[in-house]
């Protein structure tokens, strides 16, 4: 196998691999391009079987003025509307009705305090796609911000829909030249040379356009879309996680160029050397993110080929294509500084870390798990955020709008939920009020009325108006039991209900992301755990190292719920964030205890396992801390876009890395693995120098306890 890896370092192999690389690049130019198959759209998200999307199926086909998707056009007055002004909200509502847009319905509602008006329309077409997010900016544009006096915003889930995808317009080339940038920074500081830093960036900058060429050309090929904000985090991770490997693989080059004359012998035992650790960290956060196919909901799912393909391009560009230029570029890559045979290697910093460590193991890493438990303890302030108005942090149209409706309205008639009753037969007219009545007495409803019949008058609409937020978790818990009352108004007279809108697509998406977060997280230990064990040949280190990836995950989550909520003063964190954070945090962090434990197997059955763990510890402390300010870095890069969620998952990540590179790798796994001793390797090898009776009999286990590190 060593063989096959090193081959792209012998003889005249670079130029083949670099052409191979530049022709499969070649090729892919030619075809479709990422972002002409990407969306922002989420209306997929849920499966049709849900009640809210049955809810809305069933309205859209018995009820035609209620297809499409709400766009709410806001009035807003200081003082009581006058004839003029009402005048001027009537012809906005013709100009809706005359057909210069797909407006399937329109309709005016007066605030109670007269001051404000609505007027709700339906929209045609697929938010997904140019021609709605044209129609919503032709409204923008012929209603204007303000008439007579009064403001004007269009608002609603299509003005949502509208100003997300802003957001993300050129998103993907935004956080690209950001991200190269960073890194080329970050390498040159580390480096310090001038040619160095430009081999991992090409490769991964290959790594990253052929992943978005087979990602484009899948999603053309099988006719559908890829995220929009997949492909933007694809560019984070793939330029953090194929630059740490890079690191990794530069790092030891270094290192066998001070023992060996050739060049390409160095590098070829560089590569041999490192690369299962390398193939098993890249495996690592493939399967990882892939087991987000196990979601339900389609928003995780869409993130798992995305991240999948594309971390899993950029390991093979990284195990051929960077090898194959250090082969081109010889010890020239690292001028100035050019290492030579017999140059002394010293990681005295390093060194007196571990040191310090070995000399008192237990307390190192009780010391550690202490600071990574007081930080998890602000995880019991988690309360989730759902509503995409708060998720804006600079101001949008619909977010202006939202504001205006506010201070005329009930903040729930941003998304009205629709309330769906089938009768065996046509309910008479009391019947219908005394509906309205038991649903406008629900707990946190401000209105219910109806709003039409359907099928000879079996099928019965109402809508229904919440007081708080509709996007709101109290109003989620709200809508909870807004449908025990309607499920119980119906079976009054041998009917079933429906309970659809905004709101229910909003509780219902909770419902499932709650279950595919537990599902995904132990689906994501069980891959990376069965990797462990099998790089490790052992069960006892990946148990302990999938432990330090649980209390790491923790306590970024924890800290990062701290500092938006009590340092930001942001009043909740994102429902979808802890599932994002944990498999980034268990993937990346594994890579990081990937790293170290197989340098300390390696140098505990060469040295001892307390002078392998020194050595191990003393060789890797700096190019795994350059690794993680750089990985770090990538994903603090996303605080360039106006997103809370973005945010949240920028600070998380960051911070769990910056925790398993400083605190985790350098002391907790260290110190544990002293703690328990030689025995890690259970029931393979002892971790511990090898000897020659300890070869003859490495499959006999010693029944004698380890013994104390010192």
């Amino acid at each position: 196998m060593r063989k096959i890896i090193t081959w792209s370092t012998r003889g005249r192999h670079p130029w083949i691999v670099i052409a191979v690389w530049i022709v499969i690049a070649g090729a892919l130019s030619m075809g479709p391009k990422l972002q002409s198959v990407t969306t922002n759209d989420a209306s997929k998200g849920l499966s049709n079987a849900v009640e809210s999307k049955r809810a809305d199926a069933l309205q859209q086909a018995s009820f035609p003025g209620a297809k499409g998707t709400p766009v709410i056009v806001v009035y807003s007055s200081d003082a009581p509307l006058t004839a003029a002004d009402k005048a001027a909200i009537a012809q906005g509502e013709a100009w809706l009705k005359s057909g210069a847009e797909p407006i399937n319905s329109a309709s005016v509602q007066y605030s109670p305090d007269g001051k404000g008006a609505l007027i709700f329309a339906s929209l045609n077409g697929n938010p997904g796609d140019a021609a709605f997010r044209d129609s919503v900016q032709a409204i923008r544009d012929h209603f204007g911000d303000g008439v007579n006096g009064m403001q004007v915003r269009v608002t609603g889930p299509g003005g949502l829909i509208t100003d997300v995808y802003k957001i993300f317009l050129n998103a993907d080339v935004k956080l690209l030249l950001g991200t190269v940038l960073l890194v080329l920074v970050l390498l040159l500081l580390i480096y310090r040379s001038p040619v160095l830093p430009f081999v991992p960036l090409i490769t991964v900058g290959f790594g990253y356009f052929v992943a978005g060429g087979i990602l484009a050309l899948l999603a053309k090929g099988f006719g559908f879309t890829l995220s929009g904000q997949a492909t933007s985090l694809m560019v984070i991770l793939l330029f953090g996680a194929g630059t740490d490997y890079g690191l990794l693989l530069i790092s030891r080059y270094r290192e066998d160029l001070r023992r060996e004359s050739g060049a390409r012998s160095a590098l070829a035992t560089a590569l041999g050397e490192t690369w299962e650790a390398i193939a098993a960290s890249g495996l690592t956060v493939t399967l990882a993110v892939l087991t987000l196919l196990f979601a339900q909901y389609g928003d995780y799912r869409a993130f798992a080929p995305v991240l999948g393909i594309g971390v899993f391009v950029t390991l093979i560009a990284g195990l051929t294509l960077m090898p194959a230029l250090l082969a081109l570029l010889g010890r020239r890559a690292f001028w100035p500084r050019v290492p030579r045979e017999g140059d002394a290697t010293t990681h005295r910093t390093w060194r007196g870390i571990a040191e310090r460590v070995a000399a008192a193991p237990r307390r190192a890493a009780a010391l550690v798990a202490a600071v990574l438990i007081v930080l998890a303890l602000g995880c019991l302030l988690y309360s989730p955020r759902f509503s995409f108005t708060e998720d804006f942090l600079t101001n949008m149209p619909s977010k202006e709008g939202y504001a205006l409706l506010e201070k005329h309205f009930p903040r729930g008639a941003l998304a009205p939920t629709t309330v769906l009753i089938k009768a065996p037969q046509a309910p008479p007219a009391f019947v219908t009020g005394m509906i309205t009545g038991a649903l406008s007495k629900s707990p946190g409803v401000a209105a219910a009325f109806p709003t039409g019949t359907a099928d000879g008058g079996k099928l019965l609409s109402f809508q229904v108006i919440f007081k708080g937020d509709p996007y709101s978790k109290e109003v989620l818990q709200q809508l909870a039991q807004l449908r025990t009352t309607a499920r119980k108004a119906a079976a009054a007279g041998n009917g079933t209900a429906l309970v659809g809108g905004p709101t229910a697509i909003q509780a219902d998406t909770w419902a499932q992301s709650n279950r595919d977060t537990l599902v995904v997280a132990v689906a994501a230990l069980i891959v990376v755990g069965a990797i462990l064990m099998l790089l490790l040949r052992a069960v006892v280190a990946p148990l302990y190292l999938l432990f330090t990836n649980v209390l790491s995950y923790l306590a970024a989550l924890g800290a990062t719920i701290l500092i938006t909520e009590k340092l930001f003063g942001w009043q909740h964190i994102s429902y979808r964030i802890p599932l994002y954070m944990f498999i980034f945090l268990v993937a990346l962090g594994s890579d990081y205890n990937i790293f170290i434990t197989t340098r300390i197997r390696g140098e505990a059955m060469a040295h001892g396992l307390r002078d392998g763990t020194v050595r191990a510890l003393a060789a890797t402390g700096g190019v795994l801390t350059s690794a993680g300010i750089i990985l770090a870095g990538t994903f603090l890069i996303l605080l360039s876009q106006p997103v809370k969620d973005l945010a949240e998952i920028s600070i998380g990540v960051a911070i769990g890395v910056l925790l398993d590179t400083f605190l985790v790798r350098t002391a907790l796994v260290p110190g544990l693995t002293l703690w328990i001793g030689p025995k890690a390797g259970w029931p393979g090898p002892r971790w511990e120098k090898r000897t020659e009776v300890a070869a003859a009999d490495e499959a006999i286990e010693d029944a004698e306890p380890a013994p104390e590190p010192a």
